[in-house]
């Protein structure tokens, strides 16, 4: 019976064996590296065929560890079976986090053209300390590279003067040492670039000065994420947007002076995420999507908050289409003053509406200046959900939070009737942890320590879009 078993099973392989040769490297282009790499175990004939799948995945951090010399023989031999039998390879991908495999690249590039690769995806991670230089410049001239992530890097200056960048469609740099030229040069040659990525760029990060610039103008992008920079956007249609992230940078556009909004027109944008010290001058204005703000409130700001909250209210118009999710981290050490009749003229002016905003989650020291906030924030929007945010609460921290849900409660009537005119109810809910739900607060001047540890309130209003 296991002999017949062992025949049946030798049958099958050579059943597959058998195939044509296009087949079998379909099959093997269809299964993980892993997997492929394990077909060499099924017989002598089967040994290295894994080397001519039409689609390879070598990392000398995954596959090699600590064999930086055996990864380095196993990539020579692989792309030299290649040339020697001529079969074709259609996808690379090279993971490298030894400084040792760097250099090889000088040789390995420029095997990928003539061997038909139009897939090739590289990933640079330096796993020494920050500043550590790669000089790449063969990378510069691959036509075939649709992917670079450079990581813990600084890219040195040899950097060739026509960058060949025809097919890269994603490029992520993060803790990389970059000079503006270089960048400058990379951007300029992505003309099918989709995925746009930076992370704390050393060189593009110092926003206080003009000639340390990100410029996004390729029409293909559709995701971009920038984190630490100034921002200037090229003309105004953005339509393959899809995906937009920023934090901690400074946004403008070529086409108005920083002091005025201008909105880009993004119809496709499904994420829109902004977190800065600053309202952006630049807006979008996706047609549906979720977009999410998290501001910072100052003394400066606090001093002007008439102009903060007009600028903040431009900023909501501009993705009034979208759900909207506010945060507001109120820094401020004084309260709110401002001119809440003046606000609302000039936020509504030209028959806009008050912005409907999904959730509103306000971080906040001193709950005594909630209604400051508040009063500015109703001038200018609707906000469905109202979260004052603590990590925890204590005993005289509920206190001043039930204090505070009666105020809340008192506005309505004794407050600014042009404000709160439209406000039609609220209810106070807490969260239950066990049960997974927000449930009403009957009693809001008891609220339990335990069980509930996030509040807020729910706001009804008459004149929601």
């Amino acid at each position: 019976m296991k002999r017949a078993k062992e025949e049946e099973g030798s049958i099958s392989m050579d059943r597959i064996s058998s195939l044509p040769k296009e087949i079998l490297q379909r099959i093997l282009y269809l299964l993980t590296q892993e997997e492929a790499t394990g077909t060499s175990i099924l017989s002598k004939s089967w040994r290295h065929v894994w080397r001519t799948r039409p689609n390879l995945v070598l990392s000398d951090a995954d596959y090699f560890k600590d064999k930086g010399q055996e990864f380095l023989s196993v990539v020579d031999e692989t792309l030299q079976g290649y040339l020697d039998q001529g079969v074709c390879l259609e996808e690379i991908h090279l993971c490298m986090s030894n400084h040792v495999s760097v250099p090889l690249l000088e040789k390995w590039i420029p095997r990928l053209e003539p061997m038909g690769v139009h897939d090739f995806r590289l990933y640079v991670i330096s796993r020494r300390e920050v500043g550590e230089i790669v000089d790449i410049p063969v990378v510069f001239e691959a036509e075939p590279l649709t992917l670079l992530f450079v990581f813990n890097c600084d890219l040195g200056r040899n950097v060739p003067e026509n960058i060949r960048f025809v097919r890269l469609q994603v490029l992520h740099l993060k803790n990389v040492v970059i000079e503006q030229e270089i960048f400058d040069k990379i951007a300029s040659s992505c003309g099918s670039l989709t995925d746009m990525w930076f992370e704390e760029c050393k060189g593009l990060t110092n926003i206080n000065k003009d000639e340390c610039m990100i410029e996004v103008g390729a029409p293909s992008l559709e995701m971009v994420k920038i984190y630490g920079s100034r921002i200037r956007f090229l003309g105004h249609e953005f339509c393959n947007l899809k995906s937009l992230c920023i934090a901690n940078a400074v946004l403008s556009s070529d086409l108005v002076e920083e002091s005025q909004v201008f909105f880009i027109d993004a119809p496709n944008m499904e994420v829109y995420e902004y977190t800065g010290p600053v309202i952006p001058y630049v807006s979008f204005a996706p047609t549906s999507g979720k977009s999410t703000l998290r501001l910072y409130m100052r003394d400066d700001d606090a001093e002007d908050a008439q102009s903060w909250f007009l600028r903040l209210s431009k900023l909501l118009q501009g993705l009034r289409k979208s759900e909207i999710c506010l945060k507001i981290f109120h820094l401020a050490r004084f309260d709110l003053r401002i001119e809440e009749g003046i606000l609302m003229r000039d936020a509504i002016s030209g028959g806009n509406k008050p912005v409907v905003v999904e959730n509103f989650i306000l971080e906040i020291n001193h709950f005594s200046a909630f209604p400051f906030v508040l009063n500015g924030l109703f001038c200018i929007c609707r906000p469905k959900n109202v979260t004052p945010h603590r990590s925890c609460y204590k005993e005289t921290e509920l206190e001043e939070l039930s204090e505070f849900f009666r105020k809340i409660k008192k506005m309505i009537d004794s407050g600014n009737r042009e404000i709160w005119r439209d406000l039609e109810g609220l209810t106070v809910e807490r969260f239950n942890r066990v049960q997974q739900e927000w449930q009403p607060v009957i009693n809001v001047a008891k609220l339990p320590e335990s069980m509930f540890k996030e509040f807020r309130v729910r706001l009804k209003w008459s004149d929601r879009d």
